[in-house]
Formats: C-alpha cells, structure tokens, sequence
C-alpha cells in the first residue's frame, strides 16, 4: 500500500473521530470527561497565567525603569542648563554693578569735565611667587597700555601700576610690592608722601614731613604729581600713625580696601589732556 493511501486514511479517521466528538459533546455525554480536564490542568494554567503575568509586570517595569531614567536624565540637563544660565547672570549683575559704581566714581572725580576714562580689562594671572608683588592682565599696547599708568578696581580703588607692557597683556606691579611707590596726599589734612610697598605684607604712607598733621582714619589719594596717574584715585585709608621728634618723617600704616587675594575685574586709568 502506498504511502499517500495510508495518509488519507488517516486523516478520514480522525476527521470521523472529531465529528463524533462534537456530536457526543453536544449532547452533554463529554461534560465529565473535560471537568476532569479542567480539574487536572487548572493548577498548570493558573501558573502559567501567573508567570505569563509576572515576565509582563518585569518587562513593564523595565520600560519604566528606562522611561524614568531617560526623563531623570532630561531633568538633569535642564537643571544644570538653568545653573549655567543663571551663573551668568548673576555675574552680569556683578559686573554691571561693577561699572556703575566706576561711572559713579568717575563722575565724583571729575564733575563736569571728562578728565580719565576708565579701559576694563581683568586679571589673567597671578605673581607664582605669591608673595602680592604683581599680577597680569589682559591688556597691552593693542589697548594703549603703557608703563606707569594706574590699575583699579571699582569705585577708583588703587591696585598698582603698569611696569611692562606686552602685545595683548601687561604686567602690574600691586601696591604691596616692595617695587611699588606712588606719590600721595592725605585727602583732609593734604599732607603730602609716597604710598610704599612692604614685600607683599601692606603698604606704608613713608616720608611724611613732621610739621604735616596726619589723621587716623583719613583717605589716603593719589597726588597727580606723577604724569600718567591722575589726582584723587583712592589708595586706602591711614592706619597707625608713627612720629618721633628724633627723626625727620614721620610715617603710618595704609589700611587698603582690595582684597588683592580675590583680583578679578580691573580698569587702566587713561588721564585725559
């Protein structure tokens, strides 16, 4: 007998077998036969059902494990995009009260008549030795910088002076140097001396004649008697007057107002003719 008889055969007999079960089915006679069944392979599929459920939960949550990781990262970018933006603008508020406050100082200066004008400029680097003696900052000769001009920071505030200037940068030697002088006056009493550094610890108001009366406390100006550093630029305040009747000058201590630990913004004073 051939191969393709035996199979039609066989599917004759089940198509036969199937028939007589929906028949027998249908007539109520198999109602035991699939309670049984279903009594056998219910714990089966109730564990199937559970575990089919459980691979869905895992799965779920990983999603939303992702999901939660992509949205925490986006939350991240734009709280550190809203830092940035908010760091800088709180340092142009810094530097806009900055400038005011050297417009100001401008204006008290020279009233009515344009007689400095103010180059903004910052500090690049420090002296490596530490010990305050200089500072660069980045302005040279492409800004008209030359040596001997005067450097502030807000409000006219003396921080030193031009010694050496570069294409795009200078070198600025601070008050504490012990390279430093600028000649002065006492803004009350108009006693007249050099502001002299003492090797990065302060300053000094030295060769103050002793008929001159010098008052603690009082503001300490530049004198304008030296040609690139004009009248009235504030150099600190005098602390601790020493005088003797044995010596010729008297001298005291200047109190400064800069931190020169935290040099930032800076402005070269141009006098104007």
């Amino acid at each position: 007998m051939r191969k393709k008889d035996i199979d039609f055969k066989t599917l004759l007999f089940l198509a036969f077998f199937l028939l007589i079960l929906v028949f027998l089915d249908r007539r109520g006679y198999l109602q035991g036969t699939k309670s049984a069944f279903f009594s056998l392979s219910m714990p089966a599929q109730s564990r199937l059902y559970t575990s089919s459920n459980a691979i869905a939960d895992f799965f779920e949550t990983l999603e939303e494990i992702g999901d939660f990781k992509k949205e925490n990262e986006n939350l991240r970018k734009e709280n550190r995009q809203l830092t940035f933006n908010l760091s800088k603008l709180e340092e142009t508020e810094r530097e806009n009260e900055i400038l005011k406050k050297q417009l100001k100082f401008k204006e008290n200066l020279c009233g009515d008549t344009d007689c400095v004008d103010f180059q903004e400029g910052t500090v690049v680097s420090r002296d490596p030795d530490g010990y305050e003696e200089s500072a660069i900052i980045n302005l040279g000769s492409e800004n008209n910088a030359q040596i001997g001009q005067a450097v502030t920071v807000a409000s006219g505030i003396v921080i030193g002076k031009v010694s050496e200037v570069f294409q795009n940068y200078s070198r600025v030697v601070l008050l504490t140097s012990s390279q430093s002088s600028i000649n002065c006056l006492t803004q009350t009493t108009r006693a007249n001396g050099l502001a002299e550094g003492q090797y990065g610890t302060g300053v000094k108001l030295e060769m103050i004649d002793q008929s001159e009366d010098l008052l603690e406390g009082d503001l300490v100006i530049t004198s304008g008697f030296e040609e690139k550093i004009p009248k009235g630029l504030i150099l600190g305040r005098i602390s601790g007057i020493k005088e003797s009747p044995n010596v010729v000058f008297k001298n005291a201590g200047v109190e400064l107002f800069s931190d020169f630990n935290k040099l930032e913004e800076i402005f070269l004073v141009t006098e104007n003719e």
